[in-house]
């Protein structure tokens, strides 16, 4: 649905020259949630900004639907647009008209009849859970309603693509997750095709399918959030399951790092390795988390024995991943 290919930015900037974005290719699949996660001033609005052509890329290209952005016509690119909606981290709603007024919007400037504009606004209020909010104005409603609204506004045109600029970053946590399971939500009924901007990883953790990490208008990284999990070295990996000092090994011994998914990580495998292999098992650290609705665990152990390497390949066979550090 998405697909950037070698995109970069620069700005001028007292006869320097800045560079945003560097070399940046991903894909977005149809329907799936994409998050871009980075500290400030990693290029990431920047990026997403330059999906809809709110920021005109210096080199590369943005694809959207299969339709090359960077060349449209301007009568095109409006066109364009409308299948891209977009929600923002302060939410930039219109203070003197109601919530039915905001949402109404962008139909206005689409030249849709007013009686089927009132009708979709009413379908949209009901499908973010603020029908009974369309005559309160924007200073009445609360943050994580103000969002909703911002949600609802930018689903007005049924896009095919949702841009989220930082757009849970001014609520707190309780409207946070509301948020997110609001967008999971739109992604499985409408079969929406999400791409977020995020420096929180729990936002990654609840509802991301793939990941892409930009650092210095670089992606560094990116993947299935599951196979960067699995992978201790990577940042992902990092930022959710932070590397533990261990204590110094015993002679011999191997420390292993394992990860767990789903039903894995509620399963006694540990006393299965011991009560059918000739070996100990000292717990070094560990951690259980839930991503995106799966738990997932990591254990980092010392084993010892005689048939350690035996108990790894079982461990392997369960289609646990394994690495021996």
């Amino acid at each position: 649905m998405i697909s950037i290919s070698n995109l970069s930015k620069q700005y001028t900037h007292n006869g320097q020259t800045i560079g945003a974005l560097n070399d940046v290719t991903l894909t977005v699949g149809a329907g799936e949630i994409f998050g871009v996660v980075g500290p400030s001033g990693a290029g990431k609005s920047t990026l997403i900004r330059c999906v809809n052509l709110l920021e005109q890329p210096t080199y590369g290209s943005v694809k959207v639907a299969g339709q090359e952005m960077t060349s449209l016509t301007s009568l095109e690119l409006r066109q364009a647009r409308k299948k891209i909606g977009m929600i923002f981290q302060h939410f930039n709603l219109l203070t003197s008209r109601t919530v039915a007024g905001n949402i109404a919007f962008p139909l206005e400037v689409a030249g849709m009849a007013k009686v089927e504009r009132n009708d979709r606004v009413k379908d949209l209020l009901k499908l973010v859970g603020l029908a009974d909010k369309a005559e309160a104005y924007p200073a009445q409603l609360s943050g994580g309603q103000k969002q909703r609204v911002g949600i609802a506004r930018a689903l007005a045109t049924q896009p095919q693509v949702l841009l989220s600029d930082e757009a849970t970053s001014a609520l707190d946590p309780q409207n946070t997750t509301a948020i997110l399971t609001l967008l999971k939500d739109l992604n499985r009924q409408l079969g929406l095709t999400i791409l977020l901007i995020t420096h929180e990883m729990e936002v990654i953790k609840q509802v991301c399918d793939h990941v892409a990490v930009l650092q210095a208008g670089r992606i560094i990284e990116q993947g299935r959030v599951y196979d960067l999990i699995a992978k201790p070295g990577s940042h992902i990996s990092q930022a959710l399951f932070p590397v533990v000092d261990v204590p110094p090994l015993s002679s011999g011994a191997r420390c292993v790092s394992i990860t767990f998914f789903g039903q894995a990580a509620d399963q006694p495998v540990l006393a299965g390795l011991v009560r059918n292999f000739d070996i100990t098992i000292n717990i070094l650290a560990g951690s259980i988390q839930t991503i995106t609705g799966q738990r997932v665990g990591r254990l980092q152990v010392e084993m010892t024995g005689a048939q350690v390497e035996q108990a790894l390949a079982y461990l392997t066979e369960l289609g646990l991943y394994v690495e021996v550090q």
